[in-house]
Order: structure tokens, then sequence, then C-alpha cells
């Protein structure tokens, strides 16, 4: 028993350090895709520029529904480009989850499959993507 016990706490162990690895290629990934696509308006620590571009670091709106999140970055909004058809969709599930979860900000993760969901009822819609397409 007290084996068993050692053998658990050493593959919880393993898990943990396999998802870290994980989260920051990922985080890698995010780093990159919001350099080239978000950084020139919400700036490299994500503080954005006051009454132009909204801050993304401690942003409720980011923090917040993720789904929200999900469908502004396919539709757009306002000032907010629609990025559908300059990132592949497992893209957007990474800077969604990289601006959701850097400077501070943990707002969790969301899955490939939420993204896809969005992604196809998007799609699906007469108009297209986003109402500036």
């Amino acid at each position: 028993m007290k084996n068993y016990f050692k053998l658990l706490v050493a593959l919880m162990g393993a898990t943990t350090i396999i998802s870290n690895a994980n989260a920051q290629d990922h985080s890698a990934e995010g780093a990159q895709i919001y350099t080239d696509f978000c950084e020139a308006c919400h700036q490299p620590g994500g503080e954005g520029y006051e009454d132009i571009y909204p801050a993304l670091k401690g942003n409720e709106f980011v923090l917040g529904d993720k789904e929200e999140l999900i469908y502004l970055l396919l539709e757009g909004r306002a000032g907010m480009p629609t990025f559908i058809s300059d990132l592949e969709v497992d893209e957007l599930t990474t800077i969604v989850n990289y601006i959701r979860n850097s400077w501070g900000n943990a707002g969790g993760e969301i899955t490939q499959e939420e993204m896809d969901v969005a992604y196809e009822e998007i799609a699906e819609e007469d108009d297209g993507f986003g109402p500036g397409n």
C-alpha cells in the first residue's frame, strides 16, 4: 500500500510537469501570435492605449465569459477586427488562452472544442464571418 501511494504521487508529479511543459509551449506560441496580431494595439504588456484600445491585462471582459471573448475574436466589434481570415482555428484558441492567462490574468483555459463549436456556428450564419466581412 505504501509503494502504491508513492507511485501515485510520482505519477501525479510527472503529470504536473508534463502539463506545465505544455502550458509553457502553448504560451510561447501564444506570445508569438500576440506579437504578430495584437501587440500593436494592446501593447507588449497588454496595457492597451487609454480611450483608444483597451488593456487586456486585468480586463473584466477578457477574464469574464469566455464565450463572449471567443465571439469577439471571431466576429469583431467596433474597432476590434475579426481574425477569422488571419488565424487558423487552433491559433484562435491559443491566443484566447494566452490573453486570458498572461500579465497576471487568471482567466482559465478554453478548449479546442469550445472554439470549434463557436467557429462552426459563426460559419453557418448567412452573412459569413464578422459584421465587417
